[in-house]
């Protein structure tokens, strides 16, 4: 579960620093051409075109044509070299610089990663040590219980949220157009290949917001009943009677049929099945079976407690009485209905209204070598 929760930042945290660096190193955003070059360019063919002139001019006024070519040649050859040598040291001195740009981008966007994981981890240890109080909370006070778990899956989106606004606007300063394209990109990507969890993630906020029920109620969803003691993005869980927990998607519990036994109260009604022989008086049955509810020590007396009776005929005539009565706390719910019953039988078999014991007796057939059923001696032969 946790590295669920954890992998969807980390995927949304390399998305948007990719996203970042490819706008940084666009060609729209490249730097402007460095001027100094052509300058230097032009200034040294200049001066070679000056060399070659003054070379002429001395090779006519002092020696013969032979000669002032010589020199006009030799001067060309100078220029060319000067120039050369410019542009290498300019273009040498460029690259050193993008390569300077780039490292310390490098180490900028490394500081930020960094620095957004520590807070991840920080957001994850503040939901962990915040759900470890409002648990003990709730623990401490039952009047209270249903309230403090109620809180646990709000408090946990709220720190998310918090830490991946702080992320995007405070490390990576990532204005509403970057973070709607990232969001696109990653909207895309991700669907496709995790749509089982997304459909759960969506399917828990549905739950939270909707509120079909809470945490600390008692539900039954797909033939499982029990408690439910958190409410996740990605599932719900509960712990079922026999101290079983149970992790459901949230996607089969938004799609499926849900009983909410209590509805986010601490009380909830508890049926007791009773059974007696068809022959016993039902007001004198009824009567006991209510006092048996009213005396218990789990019901919660500000409700009304009814006992319904019914016959039954499936196998002989049987008297059914079915005691709804309302527990102070839903976790006395099986203690409630254990009590009644207890209560209920001995009042029953004090007044002999339980069925006595019986025993089965089969008839076993007569084998064939098993004597007539006469006086048991033979026949007397005939003469």
């Amino acid at each position: 579960m946790t590295r669920v929760r954890l992998f969807f930042p980390i995927v949304v945290l390399a998305a948007l620093t990719l996203l970042l660096g490819c706008e940084r190193f666009s060609p729209s955003t490249s730097p402007p051409a460095d001027t100094s070059r052509a300058s230097t360019v032009d200034t040294s063919i200049a001066s070679s075109d000056t060399s070659a002139a003054d070379g002429q001019t001395t090779a006519d006024t002092v020696t013969t044509e032979a000669t002032g070519d010589t020199s006009a040649n030799r001067g060309g050859t100078e220029a060319a070299d000067t120039t050369k040598t410019a542009e290498a040291s300019t273009a040498d001195s460029d690259e050193a610089g993008i390569d300077r740009e780039t490292l310390e981008d490098v180490r900028s966007y490394g500081f930020r990663f960094a620095m957004a994981i520590l807070v991840f981890l920080f957001a994850f240890l503040c939901i962990k040590g915040a759900v470890f109080i409002l648990e003990a909370l709730a623990e401490r006070s039952a009047e209270r219980r249903l309230l403090f778990k109620r809180i646990i899956p709000i408090a946990r989106i709220l720190l998310w949220t918090l830490a991946l606004i702080i992320v995007l606007r405070g490390i990576f300063s990532v204005d509403a157009r970057s973070l709607l394209a990232a969001a696109t990109a990653i909207g895309v990507a991700v669907g496709f290949a995790a749509q089982d969890i997304l459909k759960n993630i969506f399917g828990g906020l549905v739950i939270i917001f909707d509120q079909p029920f809470q945490a600390g109620d008692k539900i039954s969803v797909g033939g499982t009943y029990g408690e439910v003691i958190s409410i996740g993005l990605r599932s719900t869980r509960i712990v079922t009677p026999d101290d079983n927990l149970v992790t459901v998607p949230n996607s089969q519990v938004v799609d499926g049929q849900v009983s909410n036994a209590n509805a986010g109260a601490l009380d909830c009604q508890v049926v007791t099945d009773l059974y007696l022989p068809g022959w016993v008086d039902e007001s004198r049955a009824k009567s006991i079976a209510y006092q048996a509810a009213a005396n218990s020590s789990y019901t919660y007396l500000q409700k009304p407690i009814a006992v319904i009776v019914k016959d039954e005929y499936d196998d002989g005539h049987v008297l059914h009485l079915k005691v709804k009565a309302y527990v102070l706390d839903t976790r006395f719910e099986f203690l409630l209905a254990s009590d009644v019953t207890e209560r209920a039988r001995r009042i029953f078999r004090k007044e002999g209204l339980l069925a006595p014991a019986t025993r089965a007796f089969i008839d076993v057939p007569a084998s064939s070598d098993a004597p007539p059923s006469g006086d048991g001696a033979p026949d007397a032969p005939v003469d």
